[in-house]
């Protein structure tokens, strides 16, 4: 971000030494008594800032140059040095230096000149292209100019102890442009950037458009409110939460009902499938005594052919052949043969006649399991009726019932919400109805600040308020309607003096420049102001270290590393005189007002009348 703060003040003259007041950063204090030139500087740099001395607003170093004929200031940049050298009694400046940003060249102190000053020091500012701000309620707009926004860095002494706002510039600017030019340096809007204000025909056209759309609104919600109204009517209007609370308990017990029978079906339905698998195990079974009967049978036919073949046989003789010699051999049949093969048969019928005994039990037990399935069948039949013909039908009734009662409560609802949107539209058709539109809107300056902005200033103001022990520093605000601050809800020039006013004016505007600089908004890197303390008189019973001046000082030394400060003082006001101490970044220039001790004043070999003629005597 762009800064800049003062260097050097130089006032020559030919005939005259070379008036030199060297600034440095931090904390600079110019003390001494009266009449040594102390605001003279101040006005020497507000010259060279462009100042236009006015017959209500003169300037001490045009009336009274004591023969000094030009004003040269140096500032610094982070570019290097801006030298600005203006003549006493000239409206022209001209501009050199080592920052090359800079165009040299010689400007005028008026803004409608092609090449101004307030663009130089508009561009150290780090503003370049011209822009307009709000400059009346009306909308009407001025220029951004350096004279507009100096007031909130650079206090003249006449300007200290006003009454009005010190955030406002003092002069002719009005009670806009300053919070305008203000906003910008915050938030970089300018007058383009705002909200305009509303043509009166526009806005008429919109009220207008507003009002049918209300009143297409409440056309809306006539017509349903009387639709709800017929239904809630030709619905019979029992106790509807007593009689939803009677159909929940006999949805539940029917639910209850209906679970216990579903439970039971289920029950049933597992010993259906248990018997089945009891059917089937005994048709395989009896499957296979089947098979095996029918083997049994084939054992017996096999059996007697062959018992019956042998005893056949058994009257026969057999020759057989000798097998060396060929010869015939006769042989007898075997009757063990026969016998053996006989009880083999009469072994295999006991078998068939236990077959035919068990054949006769598994078949009892088939039709036995036969009947238990019809039975169980019968059971869930019975059942699956009594949930579908009874149970399912009684429970959709009765949830209907409970819908019905249901939607006639939703019904009374929305006829309530009807009723009361009725009621809040046609309150607000009335306020547009009855709404009068200004012939002549006004900007609102003020409405353009956030919150966020005000409190962040605040914040600022309460800090350095209180490091200064000002009484009801945390109530401290900033009040939009005279845009100046107030403590304990009082307005500035209502309750206090012009002495308070002056150190409270410094305080405010010191706390706004350095929420610029500390918020990254535009502002220069100097602050400076002319007898802040001079009026300020606080009551003897204080203690010195409770005084407002006291730590008002002290607060300026502990931050006297953040930013360039000028404070000059008359001496005897001050509470005490700092040391230099080039560490913590204070320098200190005294003026004693005696020619032969340290330096007599600003302005070399000029001196006031009364103090000549006690050194000639």
């Amino acid at each position: 971000m762009n800064r800049f703060y003062i260097d050097k003040i130089v006032v020559s003259g030919t005939g005259h030494s070379n008036s030199l007041i060297n600034f440095k950063p931090g904390l600079n204090f110019i003390v001494g008594p009266s009449n040594t030139g102390k605001s003279l500087i101040m006005d020497c740099i507000d010259y060279v800032f462009g100042f236009t001395p006015k017959s209500d607003r003169p300037s001490k170093i045009v009336d009274n140059n004591n023969g000094y004929e030009k004003i040269t200031l140096y500032l610094k940049t982070a570019s290097g040095i801006v030298i600005l050298e203006r003549k006493i009694g000239d409206t022209k400046i001209a501009v050199s230096g080592s920052d090359s940003t800079i165009e040299h060249g010689v400007y005028s102190t008026s803004n409608a000149a092609k090449k101004n000053i307030s663009s130089i020091f508009l561009h150290l500012l780090g503003i370049d292209e011209p822009h307009k701000i709000l400059s009346s309620q009306a909308g009407n707009t001025q220029s951004l100019t350096w004279r507009s926004i100096l007031h909130l860095f650079f206090m003249r002494q006449p300007d200290i102890a006003r009454e009005s706002s010190s955030l406002m510039a003092p002069g002719g600017y009005s009670k806009t442009a300053s919070p305008a030019a203000l906003l910008y340096l915050l938030t970089g809007q300018d007058a383009d950037n705002l909200e305009k204000v509303e043509n009166p025909e526009i806005s008429k056209a919109k009220n207008q458009a507003l009002a049918y759309y209300i009143r297409d609104k409440i056309d809306r919600l006539t017509k349903r409110r009387e639709e709800l109204e017929e239904i809630i009517s030709n619905t019979e209007t029992s106790n509807s939460q007593e009689a939803i609370e009677k159909i929940h308990k006999e949805i539940n017990s029917i639910q209850e009902k209906l679970d216990d029978a579903a439970s039971e079906s289920k029950n049933l339905m597992s010993q259906i499938y248990a018997q089945n698998s009891k059917l089937s195990e005994c048709n395989t079974v009896i499957h296979n005594f089947s098979v095996l009967r029918r083997q049994y049978q084939s054992d017996i036919k096999r059996l007697g052919f062959i018992v019956d073949g042998k005893i056949s046989l058994s009257t026969l003789s057999s020759t057989k052949h000798c097998p060396f010699c060929n010869s015939e051999m006769k042989s007898t049949p075997n009757p063990q043969y026969i016998i053996a093969s006989s009880a083999e048969l009469d072994k295999i019928k006991d078998h068939l006649t236990e077959l035919t005994k068990a054949q006769r039990d598994i078949d009892k037990q088939k039709q036995a399991t036969i009947d238990n399935i019809k039975n169980l069948e019968l059971q869930k039949g019975q059942i699956d009726t009594l949930i579908t013909e009874q149970l399912r039908p009684q429970l959709l009734t009765f949830k209907k019932h409970l819908e019905n009662h249901l939607q006639l409560m939703r019904f009374t609802g929305e006829l309530e919400v009807v009723n009361q949107n009725e009621i809040q539209y046609k309150s607000e058709l009335f306020e547009k109805e009855t709404e009068e539109i200004p012939e002549n809107p006004k900007y609102n300056i003020s409405s353009y600040y956030s919150y966020d902005i005000v409190n962040g200033f605040e914040k600022k103001l309460i800090e350095i308020l209180s490091a200064s022990k000002v009484g009801g520093a945390t109530t401290a605000r900033l009040n939009m309607t005279n845009f100046d601050i107030e403590i304990c809800g009082l307005k500035k020039a209502s309750s206090m003096g012009g002495g308070f006013c002056g150190i409270l004016n410094t305080i405010t505007a010191l706390a706004m420049s350095g929420y610029l600089i500390e918020s990254e908004g535009k502002a220069p890197g100097f602050f400076a102001a002319d007898s802040p303390l001079t009026q300020l008189s606080e009551a003897e019973y204080i203690e010195q270290q409770n005084t407002i001046k006291m730590n008002f000082i002290q607060y300026l030394i502990n931050h006297a590393c953040e930013r360039q400060v000028i404070i000059i003082e008359q001496k005897k006001r001050m509470p005490f005189i700092p040391k230099d101490d080039d560490k913590k970044q204070i320098h200190v220039i005294e003026f004693s007002r005696n020619k032969e001790s340290g330096r007599y004043g600003f302005l070399n070999d000029v001196y006031n009348s009364e103090d000549e003629q006690s050194i000639e005597t």
